[in-house]
C-alpha cells in the first residue's frame, strides 16, 4: 500500500467518523434534520469536517432559541403564536439562511466555513431575539 492509498483510507475513516457525529447530533435533536438538509446538503457531502462545525452551531442555536422562548422572549413568543410548534425551526432556518447568503459574498476560504458560520449565526440569533425589527420580516 503506498502513501496515497494510506491517506485516502485515513481520510475516508475521518469523514465517516465526522458523519457519525453529525448523525448523532441530529438524532439527539430531530428538529435539526430539515434545517441541515435545507441549508447545507452539499457541504455534508463535500466538506464533512466543516459541516460538523455548522451542525454543532445549528444545534447550539436551536438550544439558545429554545432557552430564550422558555424565558418568554417577546420576539420568539410572537413567532410561536404565529407559526406554532415549528417556530424555532423556522426561525433558525431563516437566520441560518441569511448567514449563508452573507458568507457567499464574504468568505474567502472553505477551511474557515464552519467557524465563520458558527460565529455569524451566534451573533445573528442574539440580535434577532433582541430586536423587534426581525419580527416584521417573518
Amino acid at each position: 500500500m503506498d502513501e496515497d492509498e494510506t491517506n485516502n483510507i485515513k481520510s475516508s475513516n475521518d469523514s465517516q467518523q465526522t458523519l457519525m457525529v453529525i448523525g448523532n447530533t441530529i438524532q439527539n435533536n430531530p428538529a435539526l434534520r430539515v434545517v441541515v438538509q435545507t441549508l447545507i446538503p452539499d457541504l455534508l457531502l463535500n466538506e464533512p469536517e466543516q459541516a460538523q462545525v455548522v451542525v454543532t452551531a445549528l444545534d447550539q442555536g436551536y438550544k439558545f432559541l429554545t432557552s430564550e422562548l422558555e424565558k418568554n422572549n417577546s420576539v420568539l413568543t410572537l413567532q410561536k403564536q404565529l407559526q406554532g410548534d415549528d417556530s424555532i425551526k423556522l426561525f433558525l432556518l431563516k437566520i441560518g439562511g441569511k448567514q449563508l447568503e452573507y458568507m457567499r459574498d464574504h468568505l474567502v476560504g472553505i477551511n474557515q466555513y464552519g467557524n465563520y458560520f458558527a460565529k455569524g449565526l451566534e451573533n445573528r440569533l442574539k440580535i434577532a431575539v433582541t430586536t423587534n425589527q426581525s419580527v416584521s420580516r417573518f
